[in-house]
């Protein structure tokens, strides 16, 4: 029964990942999402529905337009399955919780992922997060506030109002400093909120990977000229390679969510005791 519920989740996952590839690609060109068919971007023909199976048609038309044979970009197909296995994770992740019963904490994850992959991949493409991301993630953390004043969920109302500010704050101050880009602070904010004390090791996930990329990227490009550039965002780049802070940040988040309270155990059992 696992297995079933596994494959039909990554399923629906991929099946939501298509639809984000469409927002990833639209959003930058002021293009609305829900009218107008999928095309080749190259040759502009209208996509048939045997050519929108999520990764399937993808790995069957090896990678290329079925009309003009121009490559497709693999990305796509990665979207999409970085949705439909976080959905797979998210449920087993779920059935552990303490915190949140396994609906409701699978049911955020389905909502909170996909927002997540979308911010990510703006981020990298555009150098920016959408207000429209921060803002629905922002959305969710009120519901979420909500349900812990109400005790649906194992965690009491202050805890997130503490999530809040207990990273952006911090971050806000780094913005002053012109270390960090505005949206990285208010999407550490957003989470905060739903997140509560979680947010914590949240943001050392996201710092710590960033930083590790961040060293392997110096010396990838050591031959290359080694100033440090600031670019439109304020994001940290070697010259002509951007590093992009908010894919790391929502890795951080996302497992915060999945895996914060477990973390924050451990630690506190481990170098608190």
């Amino acid at each position: 029964m696992l297995f079933l519920i596994s494959i039909a989740l990554f399923v629906y996952g991929t099946i939501i990942g298509s639809f984000l590839n469409v927002i990833i690609l639209r959003t930058p060109k002021n293009e609305g999402v829900v009218k107008g068919r999928s095309r080749c971007m190259t040759c502009e023909h209208t996509l048939a529905w045997y050519d929108l199976f999520p990764v399937l048609s993808w790995v069957t038309l090896r990678g290329k337009c079925r009309y003009c044979k121009t490559e497709i970009s693999g990305r796509y197909a990665l979207v999409e399955s970085i949705c439909g296995v976080s959905y797979v994770v998210a449920f087993f992740a779920a059935q552990d919780m303490e915190l949140y019963p396994l609906l409701i904490g699978l049911l955020l994850a389905l909502v909170l992922f996909p927002i997540l992959i979308c911010l990510s991949f703006l981020d990298i493409d555009t150098g920016e997060i959408d207000y429209w991301c921060t803002g629905s993630i922002a959305l969710l953390g009120v519901f979420v506030l909500f349900l812990s004043i109400f005790g649906v969920i194992g965690t009491h109302w202050s805890e997130h109002i503490i999530g809040l500010f207990a990273i952006s704050v911090p971050f806000a101050i780094l913005l002053f400093l012109g270390a960090m880009g505005g949206g990285d602070v208010q999407l550490m904010a957003a989470a905060g909120l739903i997140l509560g004390w979680s947010i914590i090791p949240a943001a050392l996930i996201g710092v710590i990977l960033g930083a590790i990329v961040g060293i392997i990227y110096k010396i990838k490009f050591k031959p290359q000229k080694q100033k440090m550039v600031d670019d439109e965002d304020d994001d940290f780049a070697i010259e002509g390679t951007p590093l992009r802070f908010g894919p790391f940040l929502a890795i951080g988040i996302a497992v915060g969510f999945l895996y914060g309270e477990q973390i924050i155990n451990w630690y506190m059992s481990s170098f608190m005791s």
